[in-house]
């Protein structure tokens, strides 16, 4: 994308963070209707101030159900959040509601294979930031069935 913001209407990125990953994302696609794949993503090439804000999220599918493991967590949100979730699976980290919130999003993005914003209230971190938004984009070996979620997070 050469910046020209023409990003879907139901995309509020209004964070500059959020527009800046979706043109990278849009740039790595391999083709019309296919998203790219993990192995399309460099951090390398990518602007170095999204770094400390992108989580790796894997897909994982058992019995018709979606779970989700943080694969990384960016040190800006390991901060924001006090804990580092890598590794970690959504169960152990969120209660039943946050999860609940977060699923929505997330199984529809997976679904759909289409970019969501996500937000969700931080709770008591110690912090002065309250909220999170987090821009979920699709990431796909094959192009097509997503196995990989890329959010880039921005706090209020």
């Amino acid at each position: 994308m050469d910046g020209d913001q023409n990003w879907p209407t139901e995309l509020d990125l209004t964070a500059p963070a959020h527009g800046a990953a979706y043109s990278y994302w849009l740039a790595r696609r391999p083709g019309p209707g296919l998203v790219p794949s993990r192995q399309d993503i460099d951090p390398l090439e990518m602007p170095r101030s999204l770094l400390p804000w992108i989580n790796l999220i894997e897909v994982h599918r058992k019995d018709g159900s979606l779970s989700y493991r943080h694969r990384l967590v960016g040190t800006g949100i390991v901060d924001m959040r006090n804990r580092d979730g890598t590794g970690r699976w959504f169960e152990e980290l969120y209660d039943q509601a946050r999860r609940a919130r977060v699923h929505r999003v997330l199984d529809q993005v997976v679904r759909d294979a289409q970019p969501r914003i996500l937000e969700d209230d931080l709770g008591n971190t110690g912090r002065s930031y309250r909220t999170l938004q987090s821009l979920v984009l699709p990431l796909a070996a094959d192009g097509v069935t997503i196995d990989m979620l890329m959010a880039v997070s921005h706090y209020e």
